[in-house]
């Protein structure tokens, strides 16, 4: 693919998510309806071209690669089944599991770079394990202390294994971006992973708390940071697959 092509496709990508990013959260806030669900379709479709347009321009076929794309693909199949019936628990099901998904296929990207540019590193770091159980931990607190909550078994399950997925994930992009630009790397691929996992974990945070308090439901401004980290987060992996892998 020629290069300003390239540039050209990327840039129009991201500028059509940042434009349907607020159409979208604009007509959410009622609820679900046909135009939100066309808007944000059309933002996941962006976050999931700026990566594909990277894997062809590219022709990076590391694995790395492939898991986020992988998983790019499995978060746009969540938010169409989050928003293709409104009150359906069984589609709402579906969107969560492969959100889920995707974020086990982030956390399989981020060691499958670690074995490529830091053979010598454990997969399994004690320090990382250590850090994800510490944030779930502190979350549950916080989460307990803030609302008085008297979880059942079966949520406070679905909350560990979540968080620590999450966590994980959220640990291991930053470690791995810190170690990349340490080695010399260039500062663009370690920052769009650090940052993207980042976001990630920021923003299913937030939406916890929307999910949990009924008084943060009409919050705007924190739905508004949901869904612009969510985008944002999505989209800044997507181009870590221009740097990250292809060597």
């Amino acid at each position: 693919m020629d290069k300003t092509l390239f540039i050209t496709l990327t840039i129009g990508a991201i500028v059509i998510e940042a434009v349907f990013t607020p159409f979208f959260l604009h007509y959410q806030r009622p609820g679900i309806c046909l135009k939100s669900f066309i808007c944000k379709m059309i933002c996941a479709s962006m976050f999931l071209s700026v990566g594909l347009l990277a894997y062809f321009y590219t022709g990076n076929t590391s694995e790395f690669a492939k898991f986020i794309l992988i998983g790019l693909s499995s978060s746009w199949v969540g938010d169409l089944f989050l928003h293709v019936k409104q009150g359906s628990k069984v589609t709402f099901g579906i969107g969560m599991a492969f959100f889920a998904a995707a974020h086990v296929l982030y956390l399989v990207a981020y060691s499958k770079a670690t074995s490529l540019y830091f053979p010598d590193n454990s997969l399994v770091a004690v320090p990382e394990i250590l850090s994800a159980i510490a944030i779930v931990a502190l979350l549950y607190i916080l989460f307990n202390k803030k609302w008085h909550f008297t979880f059942s078994a079966p949520v406070i399950a679905v909350f560990v294994v979540y968080g620590l997925i999450l966590a994980t994930m959220f640990v291991k992009a930053a470690s791995f971006g810190i170690q990349y630009i340490a080695a010399g790397k260039p500062v663009a691929g370690g920052l769009s992973l650090a940052f993207g996992g980042a976001l990630f974990f920021a923003s299913d945070i937030s939406l916890v708390t929307i999910m949990i308090d009924d008084k943060l439901k009409k919050n705007y401004r924190l739905k508004d940071f949901n869904i612009g980290s969510y985008f944002l987060a999505q989209t800044l992996l997507a181009i870590s697959v221009l740097f990250i892998g292809n060597i």
